[in-house]
């Protein structure tokens, strides 16, 4: 376990580098293209130039990137090296809370004594990490790797919907961050929980996933862009695996959660983004499952209390016969 712990902080630090030293080139090449662009030619050629020439006005308005400013650099955002890491220890922070919604263990023993339960298609199942979670108790989800990676995926969209807000080296920061975080996850509970050693079908899972997880943010952009009803839709498709026995209730759940979280993170400043989205990924969906399900347990015990109670039986009166004529 430590070595695997080892192995993926030296993976993220060499990803951290790779990152910070793309930049640096990237900022190098920039700085001499323009120092050559805006180098002087020749004194005939800058005599022939007017002032309100095109030429011209482009040098007097030069246009920089924020990323490059000198107030995003106080406020400790700017492209370096510490900023790397900074992303690296957020998005790691963020990515925890995001995998422990659905997590689950399947124990060495439990392996070495043959009592792992499978399904019919041969998926292993674990033991929850949390068994009153909302995902395996409530939604009556399976404790398995494709449960697991699921919720977790959804968890990760929410993040990458928000960091499209920021500019392009910092999304691109952030979204490589925490897939790298989702995918050594992926390969270690592949190792330790369903004891895959071979390193190949490793890596044939882990392609199997990413083409799940592009296809994913399609179909929950679709979602969010056609309503409520393709979103939830997509939801049904991807973390249910299409089951007819499905509680509706629990889809119209989860597509208010996802509203609500995509709207409280759209409220979030760039500068606290870290902080709030962990607040904000951490409320608990049962809260949307409660309000719809006090509804019909208040309807379900009026019908009921309608059956039992008795009911009256009117008496019929015989009304008094007409005498006789004489």
């Amino acid at each position: 376990m430590a070595c695997e712990r080892c192995r993926w902080q030296v993976r993220s630090l060499v990803q951290v580098a790779s990152t910070a030293r793309a930049a640096a080139t990237r900022t190098t090449t920039t700085t001499t293209l323009t120092t050559r662009t805006s180098a002087p030619t020749t004194t005939k050629h800058h005599a022939l130039l007017s002032p309100r020439t095109p030429s011209s006005w482009a040098q007097q308005h030069q246009h920089r990137w924020f990323s490059g400013t000198a107030e995003k650099r106080i406020l400790g955002m700017g492209g370096s090296l510490a900023e790397s890491y900074r992303v690296l220890g957020a998005s790691e922070r963020l990515y925890k809370v995001c995998s422990r919604a659905a997590d689950y263990h399947i124990t060495e023993e439990a392996r070495k004594k043959d009592e792992v339960e499978r399904l019919e298609d041969g998926e292993e199942l674990g033991r929850p990490a949390d068994k009153n979670n909302v995902w395996h108790k409530t939604f009556q989800l399976h404790p398995s790797f494709s449960t697991w990676s699921h919720v977790t995926m959804l968890h990760l969209y929410l993040l990458n919907a928000r960091a499209r807000c920021f500019e392009r080296e910092a999304y691109r920061s952030w979204q490589q961050q925490l897939v790298d975080h989702f995918f050594f996850e992926c390969e270690k509970k592949m190792h330790l929980d369903h004891n895959i050693t071979s390193s190949a079908l490793r890596q044939r899972y882990l392609k199997d996933i990413f083409v799940q997880w592009r296809g994913l943010l399609l179909a929950y952009d679709e979602g969010l862009i056609k309503g409520d009803a393709v979103l939830a839709s997509a939801v049904w498709r991807n973390l249910f695996k299409g089951s007819p026995a499905v509680d509706p209730r629990a889809l119209l759940a989860i597509v208010g959660w996802l509203r609500a979280s995509l709207a409280a993170l759209e409220a979030t400043s760039d500068m606290v983004f870290a902080e709030r989205a962990e607040e904000i990924l951490a409320k608990p969906v049962g809260v949307f499952w409660t309000r719809l399900e006090e509804p019909f347990k208040q309807g379900a015990a009026a019908a009921e209390s309608a059956a039992t109670k008795p009911q009256r039986v009117p008496v019929q009166t015989s009304s008094p016969k007409p005498a006789a004529a004489a």
